[in-house]
């Protein structure tokens, strides 16, 4: 699976999206700098309350009535309300590939199914639970079609199911939940039922995943949140073993290796995770996530070449548009990882207008506001302001990421009244907006506090943040080291270093992580 906080705000790629997508390959998922993530279960949906009580009155009638016995979504011998023998074995394989953690591929098959036959509501809830490019409004238009497709054609398991991915699918955790319940009490066989009533991926918890694991011991699925579970516990070793007894239970899926390798990788692990993502990038679904991890494993022992060349394999194997612009995010992170800032600005333009060209304004202008930082950095003003009006004019709706590096850019700069004013606007959005990180927020007024001379001040907001963030550890360390305090600040830069959560679609821990290892070694940019 893959990336998450600290590090859930690393890449579960995987990209952002729907419960699944942002379960899917690594729990990594790269920040959404832009703003809130369109779905996923990170969040807490407005008046929760209301939609609890509602469903659970929806799902405690349902039980009345529907049969006590209904066969399990994965059985074969399930008779589904389609007659359509291409929709019933593209739903087949597509659920396969669902609990195999291979969500490309299973959109792939719930969009045959539903193209073989287009009242299959089931079907087309799950094609759009796991698509990832729809809008949030193509999103709720199909899975509400769906439901009501299958309430029209489907039986009643099927309706049930629809409801349940629906709520998954719109980030409504708690009647999600209710649904699954009510779905694994009508099939109580159903193992995937039942893993989505304990929570599935992001809305569960550490003795919720391992009560299900202990019930269901040989569902491979279950180790993989309890991995990532368990790591982000404390516990190294148990993470380890979920891990690889996913792995033991399905060898022949790529997710299950990804998750292993992507656990190693963070331990440190480095041939072995190595040899785990080879072997993930080999199986049948393609896997492009399998290239991420190889090229994050390559990126941490200074081999960023290779990084780029297996990227440009995710790149080549990507299954949508907006997988393709993801990785090369990824590369963009490459050589800001290995501080080449002409590289870099040219690889962050190709990002903007390869955003533009997919209609995507978000991603085009927070690509131009780090390009200002990059120019900033490097002390040309003219094209940095060049790059934030650029930033700002993208989008109707200006990403909040875009005034944090309006205020990075500015203090590199030391123009202290714009950056004054891009951290007021950052600030604004973060007391409206809850996605917006906090981190951030602190890392850009502790940044300039520092280069103020403030430093006391700037180490006084610092630890008040996520001091496990790698940008906050850098943060930290550099007002460390403008007080003198030398070993200080070389234990938070080292912290930073050895966290190897890497995430290079997250432009902030890239050059966090930069920064550090020039801080400790001595090393100027490229």
């Amino acid at each position: 699976m893959s990336r998450a906080s600290s590090v859930c705000a690393l890449r579960t790629q995987k990209f952002l999206f729907i419960i699944f997508r942002l379960a899917a390959p690594r729990f990594t998922t790269p920040i959404n700098l832009a703003g809130p993530t369109n779905l996923g279960l990170l969040q807490s949906p407005p008046r929760e309350g209301m939609h609890m009580r509602l469903f659970a009155l929806v799902a405690a009638g349902a039980i009345l009535y529907l049969p006590l016995t209904v066969r399990s979504q994965t059985d074969t011998a399930l008779k589904l309300s389609t007659s359509n023998p291409r929709a019933v074995a593209e739903f087949r394989a597509g659920v396969n590939d669902l609990q195999n953690i291979s969500f490309e591929s299973a959109a792939s098959h719930f969009k045959a199914a539903i193209d073989a036959d287009p009242n299959f509501g089931l079907a087309r809830v799950l094609f759009a639970s796991t698509d990832g490019t729809l809008t949030p409004a193509q999103l709720t238009t199909e899975v509400n079609r769906g439901v009501e497709d299958a309430t029209s054609h489907g039986n009643t398991s099927e309706v049930v199911l629809a409801l349940a991915y629906r709520e998954a699918a719109l980030n409504h955790p708690e009647p999600m939940k209710v649904f699954f319940r009510t779905a694994s009490q009508l099939m109580p066989s159903d193992r995937l039922a039942g893993f989505m009533a304990a929570g599935g991926i992001f809305a569960t918890t550490l003795p919720a995943m391992q009560e299900f694991v202990a019930r269901y011991p040989d569902y491979p699925v279950g180790y993989n949140s309890l991995a990532y579970l368990s790591w982000f516990a404390g516990d190294r070793a148990a993470a380890l073993a979920a891990a690889k007894r996913q792995v033991e239970l399905n060898p022949n899926a790529p997710n299950p290796h990804d998750t292993y390798a992507e656990i190693l990788q963070w331990n440190g692990n480095f041939a072995e995770a190595t040899a785990h993502y080879k072997q993930a990038a080999s199986l049948s679904p393609r896997f492009p996530e399998a290239y991420a991890g190889l090229a994050e494993v390559a990126a941490l022992q200074g081999q960023y070449d290779q990084a780029r060349a297996y990227l440009n394999q995710a790149i080549a194997n990507a299954w949508t548009p907006s997988q393709k612009l993801n990785y090369m995010r990824q590369i963009a992170g490459t050589y800001a990882l290995q501080g080449s800032g002409a590289a870099l600005a040219t690889q962050l333009d190709a990002i903007a207008t390869e955003a533009k060209a997919q209609h995507n304004p978000q991603v085009a202008a927070i690509a131009y506001a780090q390009l200002a930082a990059v120019q900033a950095n490097a002390g040309n003003a003219s094209a940095a302001h060049q790059s934030l009006a650029m930033a700002k004019a993208a989008s109707a709706d200006v990403p909040w990421a875009v005034y944090y590096y309006g205020a990075m850019s500015h203090a590199m700069l030391k123009h202290w009244s714009p950056a004054a004013q891009e951290l007021a606007s950052l600030k604004a959005r973060a007391d409206a907006d809850a996605s917006v990180s906090n981190n951030m927020v602190a890392a850009a007024e502790g940044f300039q506090l520092t280069q103020q001379g403030k430093a006391a001040d700037a180490l006084r907001i610092l630890m008040a943040a996520d001091t496990t963030n790698p940008l906050v550890m850098n943060r930290i360390a550099e007002a460390h080291a403008a007080l003198g305090h030398t070993s200080e600040a070389a234990a938070w830069n080292n912290k930073a270093i050895s966290n190897y959560a890497l995430n290079l679609a997250d432009f902030t821990m890239v050059n966090s992580r930069r920064r550090a290892r020039e801080a400790v070694t001595g090393a100027g940019r490229q």
